[in-house]
């Protein structure tokens, strides 16, 4: 019987693919083990960067804090000096008795309290509109006070007081070198009602005529009468409810009547010279 021929076989030949498969997958893993560690390592780092910042910014905090309450107890903010701005005719040291401010009080306290300081002024002062409460020096307050426009005078006695841009009258009195001549004078007002039904009557007139008045005379015969003497010394009589209408005649009247004359827009519209008592009377040389 013929010999099979026997075959050799490598073992290391038939397992090389096996021990290479086996390897690869040992290789891979260790670099995920590594990758995954690297990446544990980073995060677990920028978490400690986090919490130091965290940290950081809580302690800063709170030593800003600490250190503005220290300051804020201590006698640093404390009024030193209080200095009163934009009061031409209001007396300095009656503002600051009626805002009530005392040395002992906080410069910070009434920068955050404007409100209830404007209203507090304004019930005692007509004059003021708003006040604004600012630092100047470390300790020291600057009240700026906002006055409201004024519309006229009122004649009372020898001095004047300021009519408001709301209908009030100022508290108050200023001689006649402190009066703008601008404005109108109201003079022979006893009467509040009166005066604000002809002051809110001259505000409805057109703007180019108020500016030519001088002064309103409550001096009148009835009560739906009204004076108003002119900056060019004519005098303009009329009727509370008609005046704002016949108010257009005035400048043709005007131009035929001449210097110190009486222009009538009370009934009809006609003019006349001012007799001598009529000049005394309103007050024109």
């Amino acid at each position: 019987m013929a010999k099979r021929p026997v075959t050799r076989i490598d073992p290391r030949k038939e397992l090389s693919p096996y021990l290479n498969h086996e390897f690869n997958q040992q290789r891979n893993s260790r670099k995920s083990k590594a990758k995954i560690s690297a990446s544990l390592s980073s995060l677990q780092a920028e978490r400690r960067r986090s919490l130091r910042r965290r940290l950081g910014l809580i302690m800063t905090v709170s030593i800003l804090m600490i250190a503005g309450l220290g300051f804020y107890v201590s006698p640093l903010p404390n009024i030193s000096t209080v200095k009163v701005t934009g009061a031409s005719d209001l007396p300095t040291k009656g503002i600051v008795r009626t805002s009530k401010i005392k040395a002992s009080d906080k410069v910070f306290d009434y920068i955050f309290q404007q409100k209830d300081l404007s209203q507090k002024l304004a019930k005692k002062y007509p004059e003021i509109q708003s006040a604004q409460a600012h630092l100047g020096h470390v300790n020291q307050l600057i009240l700026q006070v906002n006055e409201r426009p004024t519309v006229g005078y009122l004649k009372d006695g020898d001095v004047y007081r300021k009519i408001l841009n709301n209908g009030k009258i100022g508290s108050q009195s200023v001689n006649w070198t402190k009066v703008d001549h601008e404005k109108p004078i109201f003079v022979g007002y006893n009467k509040s009602a009166t005066l604000k039904e002809d002051l809110k009557l001259f505000d409805s007139l057109p703007e180019s005529f108020r500016k030519q008045v001088k002064l309103l005379s409550g001096n009148t015969r009835r009560d739906s009468q009204i004076i108003l003497v002119m900056k060019d010394d004519n005098v303009v009589i009329g009727n509370t409810v008609t005046l704002k209408d016949k108010i257009n005649d005035y400048n043709q009247i005007r131009l035929k009547a001449g210097k110190h004359s009486l222009i009538d827009l009370e009934i009809g519209a006609f003019s006349r010279p001012l007799t001598s008592s009529e000049k005394k009377a309103y007050g024109i040389s």
